[in-house]
């Protein structure tokens, strides 16, 4: 394969999700590997274009402006325009990644001290894979070709290099990395494609030290030298369940002034209650609100969860804290008796099956569901973040986000008063679920539904972009079905524009189906599964699994995600700028009437209430130029922040298999804990390319 066989032109996608390494051990067959060291420093996506880099973190966040001597890149390209992904790391003396010496890069402000800072102690941006160059994407090439590909461009330079990796040699370059006191390998299979954000097991870290992010919730007060600020912090890591549970301190590895630095950015955080759950720290422990992550290097874990003589390394500013859940070491792939197949980027955690293929015998069982939240979700860290960096004003705080001003108001504001959940964790939420969902909604109007009072009061929708919105907010013009009027639709195309949406309380996210350049051209088909009593999520289940059994026999790949309300959406993934709706909503008709025709006594096609008792519709007139469908990760206005959240079809099965509907119903935390551990299981959405067969709506 080439990268001109790859996909047609296309624009440069605003941020790629990086592709995560599962924590394991050596595999048995180091042939079909390839081995580069692990660096310690901050995972970095570069968008190079127009003369300019562009560089964001694993969670969208752009610190081009923290690195400048980084600039110079986009000269080293030329007219070239490409994706990259990398580490960048401040190097020792020695030539070795420092993670502490990075922290004092990662902190500054002025772009004076940046600049000094660059100059004095210039970092490096180390480039490990090529995923997009010149109008093509070249995640579905095999990452040997990619690196291939990569290795031809030959960006070295002082601030940029492209290090070595070393094919079937994973046990002699893990012994150098040991003699030369780095983390230790990763190991990547030579035939697997560029999955954004996901941990699928083709990417394997193998490490010689352990080390493990967590969250704070706590310090205790010092003695000696010390005394007046902590001694130690008190450290966690999220459950299954989405609850923080203790797991020791840590009070070596720091020096003076990060001790002063940390005591600043804890007592803001103050708080009277703990925020761990089940086994408690000393009781002079004084607790904070779980928002700040660090990295502790430690010997080992102890059968009761406690880290053992662990060591401060710095805290990371690319993960939210209710993502940080205990790395476990996992086999490689076929150590498990199931390497995955190299296929294109799914979105999938598994192997995707073929078309037609049969189900498997044993379906994984997912995890035990958790018991309803007694508080709502906590912070993710960015608001609080953001505030402190900004000014108050009445009524809130005016923050600084990616060069745009937002006055941010009333946050205390109960949206969901059954729990106490405010508007303030809606934005906290939307910060943390931004890199996911943006995808979803860029480019594509989008119909604001608000709830100015929560979800107990009135909530209108709203088509026309506020009058009051900022200069940067992006709209497009756009027909009105009934008057022909032109009506401005909001875009969203970045955080700034996602919080400024939160701030009007707009809890649900409806987008187009298409996006505003093609607007008549659908990206993808959707059925909306919605139960009538006494029918609920279990018969969507059902219903579900024969919709997608009939696309298996078309040849189609199908998608699931919740609702978040009682139903199941099905999405059959198009992206070939081609196909209108005048082809999607009569196919989809065909294939509702299709159902109803085979399972007349589950299944109804008719959009009305009253043949739908003890049924579920199939709403297919979703699939219309004028309507919209929830956006997957939108939050839903029921009495809890319920998230429409995307699922395997192994979980499918096992929720109707078990008859448990509790396991298809996902809430903030528990929806973050899935992206963190699975990446954005609905990715394959924006990307996989399909054409729909010729299907009439009398066929049967």
């Amino acid at each position: 394969m080439t990268a001109e066989a790859s996909g047609p032109l296309a624009e440069m996608p605003g941020f790629v999700a990086p592709m995560l390494a599962r924590l394991s051990t050596m595999p048995a067959d180091q042939s079909r590997w390839a081995f580069e060291a692990k660096w310690d420093g901050v995972r970095a996506i570069a968008r190079c274009r127009a003369g300019r880099v562009q560089l964001l973190t694993r969670n969208g966040n752009d610190v081009s402006a923290a690195y400048p001597e980084l600039r110079g890149l986009a000269a080293a390209l030329g007219s070239r325009e490409a994706i990259l992904d990398g580490e960048i790391v401040a190097l020792d003396r020695q030539g070795r990644p420092s993670f502490q010496g990075l922290q004092e890069r990662m902190h500054l402000r002025s772009a004076a001290a940046v600049r000094r800072r660059a100059a004095a102690d210039p970092v490096t941006y180390l480039i490990f894979d090529l995923l997009w160059l010149d109008g093509r994407s070249l995640m579905e090439m095999p990452y040997e070709q990619r690196r291939e590909r990569l290795l031809e461009m030959k960006l070295e330079a002082k601030r940029w290099r492209t290090p070595a990796h070393h094919v079937g040699q994973g046990d002699a370059l893990l012994a150098a990395t040991r003699e030369h006191e780095l983390e230790g390998v990763v190991a990547k299979r030579l035939d697997s494609p560029y999955r954004p954000g996901r941990r699928d097991g083709s990417w394997l870290k193998i490490k010689n030290h352990q080390r493990q992010e967590l969250v704070i919730g706590g310090w205790t007060e010092g003695k000696g030298s010390r005394a007046a600020r902590f001694g130690a912090l008190e450290l966690g890591v999220y459950d299954d369940r989405g609850e923080l549970r203790y797991a020791g301190k840590v009070g070596t590895g720091f020096d003076e002034h990060e001790i002063d630095r940390l005591m600043a950015l804890l007592a803001p955080l103050a708080q009277p209650r703990s925020p761990f759950t089940g086994h408690q720290p000393a009781r002079d422990t004084h607790f904070v609100a779980p928002e700040l992550v660090c990295e502790v290097e430690f010997s080992e874990w102890t059968r009761d969860g406690r880290l053992r003589q662990a060591s401060y390394q710095g805290l990371r500013e690319d993960k939210p804290a209710v993502a940080v859940v205990r790395e476990r070491v996992q086999p490689p792939p076929e150590a498990a008796g199931s390497p995955e197949p190299s296929g294109g980027p799914s979105a999938l955690p598994g192997p995707p099956e073929a078309a037609g293929s049969p189900e498997p015998s044993g379906p994984p069982e997912p995890a035990e569901p958790a018991e309803p939240a007694s508080e709502p979700a906590p912070s993710a860290g960015g608001l609080a973040a953001l505030v402190q960096a900004g000014r108050g004003v009445r009524g809130g705080a005016e923050v600084e986000l990616e060069g745009r001003t937002l006055k941010l108001t009333n946050l205390e504001k109960a949206l969901y008063p059954a729990i106490g959940f405010t508007k303030g964790q809606l934005i906290d939420w939307q910060i943390a679920i931004a890199p996911v969902l943006l995808p979803h909604l860029r480019d594509r109007p989008l119909t604001l539904k608000r709830y100015p009072d929560g979800v107990d009061g009135k909530h209108f929708y709203e088509k026309q972009s506020p009058r009051h919105r900022p200069e940067w907010v992006q709209t497009v013009g756009l027909p009105s079905e009934r008057s022909g009027r032109e009506i401005q639709y909001t875009l969203c195309q970045d955080l700034p524009t996602l919080l400024w949406l939160a701030n009007l309380a707009d809890i649900e996210l409806h987008p187009s189906l298409s996006k505003a350049e093609a607007i008549d051209c659908p990206t993808a088909l959707v059925f909306d599964l919605d139960p009538g009593a006494p029918a609920g999520l279990l018969d969507c289940c059902q219903v579900a699994l024969w919709l997608r059994e009939l696309f298996d026999q078309l040849g189609l790949r199908a998608f699931a995600k919740t609702s978040g309300l009682k139903g199941i959406q099905v999405y059959v993934p198009l992206n070939d700028a081609e196909t209108t709706y005048e082809q999607t909503k009569p196919f989809a008709h065909a294939v509702a009437n299709l159902l109803h025709t085979r399972h007349p006594n589950e299944v109804i096609a008719v959009i009305g209430k009253a043949e739908r008792r003890g049924k579920v519709l199939i709403d297919w007139s979703q699939n219309d130029e004028h309507k919209t469908t929830v956006s997957v990760y939108s939050l839903r206005a029921t009495a809890r922040p319920t998230v429409s959240t995307p699922v395997r079809w192994e979980e499918v099965q096992t929720c109707l298999r078990r008859g448990e509907e509790s396991l298809l119903r996902f809430e903030t935390r528990e929806a973050l804990a899935r992206v963190a551990a699975n990446g954005d299981l609905f990715s394959e959405v924006l990307s996989l390319r399909q054409s729909l067969p010729r299907l009439d709506p009398g066929d049967g």
